[in-house]
């Protein structure tokens, strides 16, 4: 398989994930249960701009790796395509109403659920192409490498900041944020799994799944 074919297969195939999380993140909103720290800031952006939600993720995504690249590290396409889709996903989904609110408790626990395994599957999906970290998580590695913390701190440290301000700007904080804060990790490694299984079943699957996770591995 070519280059050019190889990477037109990973960029359809992280496109869908995006469109997955995107559709994730619609799922946690409508549990009406708190939501994920980043999610908790964007809606609070949003009761002060005249911006959607999705668009808001994408204008803080672009800040982020502004931030980045000042900080020494540059975006790969990865990067720019999470930036971009994974609000425009999740606009769509808000105007499509595709997800309907939970109208009632147990329905919201459901959508809880099935939001942290979406996002768990989507996550690992996206990672698995190879091609460059979330703006996030280049923030994340741009400031390990200037402050020297551990990578774990620093993660912290930046998802506790934007969930304080996310709150103070009216963000809704709640159940779902401490499930999400404490599951998308396990949630993300668990998903890992499929795709090496997937990896397994074809030459072009290997291609584009299995050879950025073992990549990934032996780093």
């Amino acid at each position: 398989m070519s280059r050019l074919k190889l990477l037109t297969l990973r960029c359809l195939y992280i496109t869908l994930a995006f469109a997955i999380i995107g559709v994730g993140i619609d799922i946690s909103i409508k549990a009406s249960l708190g939501v994920g720290s980043w999610t908790v800031f964007h809606l609070g952006v949003t009761n002060f701009v005249a911006l959607t939600q999705g668009q808001v993720s994408q204008l803080v995504g672009l800040c982020i790796i502004a931030a980045s690249f000042f900080l020494g590290v540059r975006p790969a396409l990865g990067t720019i395509m999470n930036m971009v889709l994974i609000g425009w996903f999740f606009d769509i989904s808000v105007a499509l109403a595709l997800i309907p609110p939970a109208s009632s408790l147990l329905q919201s626990l459901l959508y809880l659920a099935g939001s942290t395994l979406i996002f768990g599957f989507g996550g690992a999906m996206y990672m698995s192409a190879g091609l460059g970290a979330g703006p996030r998580d280049s923030l994340m590695l741009a400031l390990t490498a200037r402050t020297g913390w551990p990578v774990g701190k620093m993660r912290t440290v930046m998802e506790l900041t934007v969930l304080i301000f996310g709150w103070l700007m009216g963000g809704p904080v709640g159940l779902g944020t401490v499930v999400l804060t404490f599951s998308l990790g396990p949630a993300i490694e668990n998903s890992f799994k499929i795709f090496h299984s997937l990896g397994r079943l074809n030459n072009t699957t290997r291609a584009v799944i299995a050879v950025p996770i073992k990549s990934r591995a032996a780093s």
